[in-house]
């Protein structure tokens, strides 16, 4: 025997996860926003040039900053020396014509940049550029 039921409910959309996913959406973008790094963040001052090309950073280049206390960030992610090391290693098999910008402070010691300069010349990467501020410009 059927028994027939009564249908007197319409379907309706369910308002409380849609919510749920705009919040977890605008939580998501804030934390983007919020962690990523300018230089200007970075406190590095470069050093002045009489006579500089203007290069702007492109996308595929690498750019590792060094600060005066000696923290290195690849790009805007701070990274340890074997980071660093593995990263470096790594571009040079992929591609070794890459262009390195190297944006280091000022007040940096040599001794902090000479690490560096060796391994990218250990790795195959001979495209190597110091970042300077232009003449009469500022860090």
């Amino acid at each position: 025997m059927r028994v027939e039921r009564e249908i007197d409910e319409q379907p309706e959309v369910q308002m409380g996860p849609l919510i749920d996913c705009v919040f977890l959406l605008l939580i998501f973008f804030l934390v983007v926003a919020i962690t990523k790094k300018t230089i200007r963040d970075l406190d590095i001052q470069l050093p002045d040039a009489i006579s500089a090309e203007e290069a702007k950073p492109k996308d595929d280049n690498l750019v590792i900053r060094v600060t005066q206390d000696g923290r290195v960030f690849l790009g805007y992610d701070e990274m340890t020396r074997m980071m660093l090391k593995n990263a470096i290693r790594d571009a040079g098999q992929r591609r070794p014509d890459n262009k390195v910008l190297i944006e280091a402070d000022v007040r940096t010691k040599m001794a902090l940049l000479a690490p560096i300069l060796d391994e990218l010349q250990f790795s195959g990467l001979r495209n190597i550029a110091i970042r300077v501020s232009p003449p009469g410009g500022s860090g």
